[in-house]
């Protein structure tokens, strides 16, 4: 094993931030770790990282350095591609630690969230704009009821005109198409409550919600101070894991034992139809899920969290 380790990761805003959670059990073999992510500053944001940069011929020298060095362990490890994750046999925290070479027993699942700890410190203005977003909003729900964008990429096309977001060409069906329902519910519900939607700018309005324009990693600080958040399995559920402590996720087909956290409040679809492997080039899905009912959303958002993890606990 080697000094330094340089983990380079694909995939989304959701998984980059979801891998923040493994930065304590690396920090334990590796007395420095390097991460190659279009969404460094993700990575920059936690503290057990010792450097993050994005891919492209700015950081060649930096790269061929750590690469060469005999003291650094290169995993260059994709967890979509772990054989029992796209079986649907295991947690995305199962693959990557198999294919990291992590022993099991070191890790506390119970108190795997991430770890963005850092973002004042490295983003001083995302910090200052955040405190006066909380100060403006009061007393405030996140929502977010679909996603699969990357806010790295324009939304707009060669023309400058926006580019429509068909939110029913789903490669993976978890998208809650009840949003503005389940929205009238909570302000029903919470009416003293300010309901921010965290979504992009071609993406669905609703009426009772507000968008925020401010930087993703603005939205982990807004967490701390949420007073509930409701969403998908999408990037807000990993922004406010372990920031909020009450977030209900709407699962439908992807699940909380791939990708959730156990300190969540989770209901998930019914699948009618559900054949389909994890990231396979097998086009969009054919499965057929039954979403919850927005009743049956606010019930749950309306339950404490401890409570519910108490009572699995004693069930355990």
């Amino acid at each position: 094993m080697g000094k330094r380790c340089l983990i380079n990761v694909d995939g989304g805003l959701g998984k980059n931030v979801m891998l923040t959670s493994l930065m304590p059990i690396l920090a334990k073999k590796y007395e420095e770790i390097y991460v190659i992510s279009p969404y460094s500053d993700v990575f920059k944001s936690c503290s057990y990282v010792t450097e993050s940069f994005e891919p492209g011929p700015q950081c060649a020298t930096l790269y061929q350095e750590l690469v060469l060095d005999p003291d650094t362990d290169i995993l260059w490890k994709e967890p979509y591609s772990n054989s029992r994750f796209i079986k649907k046999s295991c947690h995305l925290f199962d693959a990557w630690t198999e294919e990291f070479g992590i022993e099991k027993s070191e890790i506390d699942w119970a108190a795997k969230t991430p770890v963005l700890d850092r973002i004042r410190e490295e983003f001083p203005q995302i910090g200052t704009l955040a405190d006066q977003k909380i100060s403006e909003l009061g007393k405030f729900i996140m929502v977010q009821f679909c996603g699969g964008q990357s806010p790295l990429n324009p939304m707009v096309d060669q023309n400058g005109n926006a580019i429509p977001y068909n939110d029913r060409q789903e490669f993976i069906k978890r998208n809650f198409y009840q949003g503005q329902q389940l929205i009238d519910a909570l302000k029903s519900e919470y009416p003293d409550a300010t309901i921010v939607h965290y979504a992009l700018p071609n993406e669905p309005s609703y009426e009772g919600a507000i968008k925020l324009n401010i930087p993703y990693i603005a939205y982990r600080l807004l967490a701390e101070h949420a007073f509930k958040v409701v969403c998908t399995d999408s990037s807000l559920q990993h922004l406010s894991t372990g920031a909020c402590k009450d977030v209900t996720v709407i699962w439908g087909e992807t699940r909380p034992e791939h990708f959730g956290y156990t300190c969540n409040k989770n209901i998930a679809a019914k699948h009618v139809l559900n054949s389909q492997p994890y990231f396979k080039p097998m086009g969009m899905s054919p499965s057929i899920v039954k979403m919850p009912s927005v009743n049956e959303v606010v019930e749950l958002v309306k339950m404490d969290p401890e409570e519910i993890n108490s009572e699995d606990k004693k069930a355990a």
